[in-house]
C-alpha cells in the first residue's frame, strides 16, 4: 500500500441544484489559455453533461483528471491522478487532495459560476489502482490508517469518521470520509 500514488478525490458541491453544468465549460477553457493550475499541462474539455450519473464536464490534464460530475455519488469535483508521484502513499494522497482543494478554490473564486460552494465535512477518497489496492477487506484495512493521517495533515483539527465506499470487489477500493 505504501507504493500507491494514484489517488482520485471528490469534494461534493453543497448546492447541487444551483450549479448548470454548461457553465463550467468556459470556465475551464480559460484554465487551459492561461496555463494556471500549478504542476498540470492542461489538454482539452470534453462534455459528457448529457450523460445519466456520468462524468459531467471533464477537464483533461497530462497528470490528472478533473471533473465535476454525479459519478461516485453526489455532484462534486473529483480529481485523480493519471502520473505517479514520487512519495509515499500518504505523501502522493496529500498532494492529490491539495490538488482538488486547489480546483475548488478557483472554481468558487470564478464569478461566472455565481458562488459555487464545495463542502469540506464530506470527502471520498478512491485508490486509484486495482493491482496495489484491490477492494477487500484487507486493503481496506491498509488504507485507512493512510487516508486518516492525509486528513488529517490537511484538515487539522477535524476528527473524520472512514466507511467502506463500496464493498463490491468489482468496484475501486474507496472510503467515504465524514468529519464529525
Amino acid at each position: 500500500m505504501n507504493d500507491l500514488s494514484k489517488f482520485a478525490v471528490k469534494f461534493f458541491v453543497a448546492d447541487p441544484g444551483a450549479v448548470d453544468l454548461r457553465e463550467i465549460i468556459p470556465v475551464f477553457h480559460s484554465w487551459i489559455q492561461k496555463q494556471n493550475f500549478p504542476g498540470h499541462l492542461l489538454i482539452d474539455v470534453h462534455d459528457y453533461s448529457h450523460v445519466p450519473d456520468g462524468p459531467g464536464i471533464l477537464l483533461v490534464a497530462h497528470e490528472g483528471n478533473f471533473s465535476l460530475d454525479r459519478q461516485e455519488g453526489p455532484l462534486g469535483l473529483l480529481y485523480y491522478r493519471k502520473r505517479p508521484l514520487d512519495g509515499n502513499a500518504g505523501a502522493n494522497l496529500r498532494t492529490v487532495l491539495q490538488a482538488a482543494r486547489q480546483a475548488c478554490r478557483l472554481l468558487e473564486a470564478e464569478p461566472k459560476l455565481k458562488g459555487i460552494k464545495f463542502r469540506e465535512d464530506e470527502v471520498l477518497v478512491i485508490a486509484n489502482d486495482r493491482l496495489l489496492a484491490p477492494n477487500t477487506p484487507e486493503a481496506l484495512a491498509a488504507f485507512q490508517p493512510v487516508v486518516a493521517a492525509a486528513l488529517g495533515e490537511i484538515f487539522p483539527g477535524t476528527k473524520f469518521k472512514l466507511s467502506a465506499n463500496s464493498p463490491d470487489k468489482r468496484e475501486r477500493l474507496g472510503l467515504l470520509a465524514r468529519a464529525g
